[in-house]
């Protein structure tokens, strides 16, 4: 196991290398694995940014994510604005289905998206566009992922036809 020292350094490094993240307002503490994230950052998308170059350091077990989020404009966008935003953005996404996605503004830029689409990487994409939107501070993502049922028929088929194309029986892997 990393020491601490060793731990908040690899941290910082990471932010430092990661050309998306703005690390000078950013400090980093160690213990036991659990990494303290503190400072001020303009927008949620740069947080969870952080976050996220933060677990890719190998030794980090957990983080406490106390970033502040305030906004570098002088007026903070209202929730009405930032619901019409969020809205628009998913319209303009083709990879999502949107009218599928319904979306909630309340206490000053928390979004949170509910709703069903029918892929893991659909219900992503619709966190990662919103999160990108200025004003958010924060998004719930409440979206289901419901794959089209199949019949049970199908769904022995399509194995049946996976099993058949594959180079080798089970029977003969090493």
């Amino acid at each position: 196991m990393k020491s601490d020292a060793a731990l908040k350094i690899d941290v910082e490094r990471e932010l430092a290398w990661d050309t998306q993240i703005d690390d000078t307002a950013i400090g980093v503490a160690a213990h036991h694995g659990v990494v303290t994230l503190t400072g001020t950052v303009p927008c949620w998308a740069d947080k969870h940014a952080i976050e996220e170059a933060a677990y890719r350091v190998h030794g980090v077990s957990s983080i406490a994510n106390e970033i502040e989020i305030k906004p570098s404009w002088s007026a903070t966008r209202s929730d009405a604005d930032i619901a019409e935003a969020v809205r628009c953005a998913l319209l303009w996404n083709r990879s999502i289905p949107a009218p599928q996605i319904r979306s909630t503004v309340s206490d000053e830029g928390t979004v949170t998206l509910t709703g069903a689409v029918p892929t893991l990487a659909q219900r992503d994409e619709a966190e990662r566009i919103v999160r990108e939107i200025a004003g958010v501070r924060y998004v719930a993502n409440h979206i289901a992922v419901e794959a089209p049922s199949l019949a049970r028929s199908e769904v022995h088929e399509t194995i049946k036809q996976t099993l058949e194309q594959a180079p080798c029986s089970p029977t003969e892997l090493p």
